[in-house]
């Protein structure tokens, strides 16, 4: 679909909306050439579950990680 600048000014934020409802892209046009091209983001799958489930068992905890390290450690860290 193409728009003139100036009715995309003009309605901006419900074009906003109907981009995010349809998922459909707008070429934004200036005297008839296209000056640009809204279109809703790329489906990048991210779901939390998932990301958070490739974890699982990947995590261990050691005993005493909290404690402050000796002078000893503490000069091994630098």
């Amino acid at each position: 679909m193409q728009m003139p600048v100036t009715e995309f000014k003009a309605k901006c934020t419900s074009i906003f909306r109907d981009i995010e409802k349809q998922r459909k892209s707008i070429e934004i046009t200036r005297r008839g050439k296209v000056i640009a091209i809204v279109q809703p983001p790329a489906d990048t799958g991210a779901d939390p579950e998932y990301f958070l489930g490739c974890l699982h068992d990947t995590l261990t905890f050691n005993p005493g990680w909290e404690e402050p390290l000796g002078d000893d450690e503490w000069g091994a860290c630098k």
